[in-house]
């Protein structure tokens, strides 16, 4: 079934998802329309996958079915007002911070409400997509809109009280990974690589290691072991990683992005 899908906000994660959706043509099989409260981020975005959008809410020009919320969560009482227009769409939601319960007061009206927590590797289909949907959701309902977003990567129903950790993890997980990407280029460029041909190397050993442990569907230690000879140069450069407390840095990296989302319940603007 082709759907009338409204995205209203084209900032990073918007833009992301946008591109995720559309990034073939032959994947794009419903009327996209975007919309951003900065007119050139919805026009240049349109103009990148030839899609239609508006510089105002109220030019909207149909009834969307999925209504995708990427906005700053601060917007959501002013957006809420033109919204509930709209009682027979699918909202979803990917505003940190705002659960369910909170959707549901400011959509009044709305019967379908759903929050996703995807990270920005859904732009080349190799996202994850924690989904929560509103209690009273049809099932089929659930199943069309699970594989609406089948492209964007590893796509997963979840409870509500899971989001956090997931958004810790998955969300903020891209900025820990791009970070050991340049650290491991500037490597390259101390023992004399160009850096052109360090970032090469160093993105392609980080994206070919993560293929070859998915693949193999092992322990990530069992690799490790098995670059590491007896003697040779990985476990010395292990050693040295050990000694600067690598494995306890990334842990607390993500525990305190965690902490940040609020203990007391729902994310708080993780990303």
């Amino acid at each position: 079934m082709i759907q009338n899908v409204l995205i209203l906000g084209c900032g990073n994660m918007g833009g992301a998802l946008v591109r995720g959706l559309c990034r073939e043509k032959r994947l794009r099989k419903n009327r996209y329309f975007l919309y951003d409260v900065i007119s050139e981020r919805a026009s240049e975005l349109a103009a990148e996958f030839d899609l239609a959008w508006a510089p105002h809410l109220e030019e909207i020009p149909f009834t969307p079915t999925i209504v995708v919320l990427a906005f700053k969560p601060d917007d959501l009482s002013g957006a809420g007002i033109h919204l509930q227009r709209w009682p027979e769409a699918m909202f979803v939601s990917v505003l940190a911070g705002v659960s369910l319960s909170d959707l549901a007061s400011a959509l009044a009206g709305a019967k379908r409400i759903v929050r996703i927590m995807p990270n920005l590797a859904v732009e080349v289909g190799e996202g994850i997509v924690p989904v929560c949907f509103s209690p009273d959701m049809e099932q089929d309902r659930k199943e069309d809109f699970l594989f609406f977003l089948s492209t964007l990567g590893w796509i997963f129903e979840t409870e509500e009280k899971h989001l956090a950790s997931y958004t810790a993890l998955s969300g903020s997980g891209p900025g820990f990974v791009s970070m050991f990407v340049e650290a491991l280029a500037d490597g390259g460029v101390s023992i004399g690589i160009p850096w052109e041909t360090s970032l090469k190397l160093a993105l392609q050993t980080v994206c070919g290691t993560a293929f070859l442990l998915k693949a193999r569907g092992n322990h990530p230690g069992l690799l490790k072991n098995q670059v590491a000879s007896p003697g040779g140069t990985t476990i010395a450069g292990i050693r040295r990683l050990e000694e600067g407390g690598l494995r306890a840095a990334v842990m607390n990296a993500v525990e305190a992005s965690y902490r940040k989302t609020g203990m007391s319940g729902g994310e708080r603007r993780c990303r």
